[in-house]
């Protein structure tokens, strides 16, 4: 093999490691934004639950003594579902679900650089090769 072919050889290796530099860079900027905002959804979710809690504790604190009112009381029972319901659990764990989304998709990346990291290293271990192969052919 000619010195032009080896050199070839080499560009084309380092063209491939180039290629993979780049899309592992690409991946790692949308682990950066996943990250964001995963930290956003659970800033929601804490501020979620913790209005939540304040909304159950003054409905309690308002309805400490017991009153015997028929409208007062399916008052505070309508409200205390509100804050304690069906819909506040199906928002809270939907904020949850969509954290476990936002992680799945992390790791999905993840693999994806991991993967980009062996082939540029079996890449790197080609373009080493051929240059060996150029000393070689050089020593000739």
């Amino acid at each position: 093999m000619t010195s032009a072919e080896i050199r070839r050889n080499i560009q084309y290796n380092e063209n491939y490691i180039n290629s993979y530099q780049n899309s592992k860079r690409n991946l790692e900027n949308k682990i950066n934004q996943l990250q964001q905002l995963r930290g956003k959804v659970q800033s929601l979710q804490n501020n979620f639950g913790s209005r939540q809690a304040d909304r159950k504790s003054r409905l309690s604190s308002l309805f400490s003594i017991p009153l015997h009112i028929k409208m007062v009381s399916k008052y505070q029972s309508g409200m205390n579902q509100l804050l304690t319901g069906s819909e506040y659990s199906n928002a809270y764990h939907g904020l949850s679900a969509a954290q476990d989304r936002i992680n799945s998709q992390m790791r999905r990346l993840q693999n994806e650089i991991n993967d980009c990291n062996r082939q540029i290293s079996y890449y790197r271990g080609r373009v080493s090769y051929w240059r060996n192969q150029l000393r070689y052919a050089q020593d000739k």
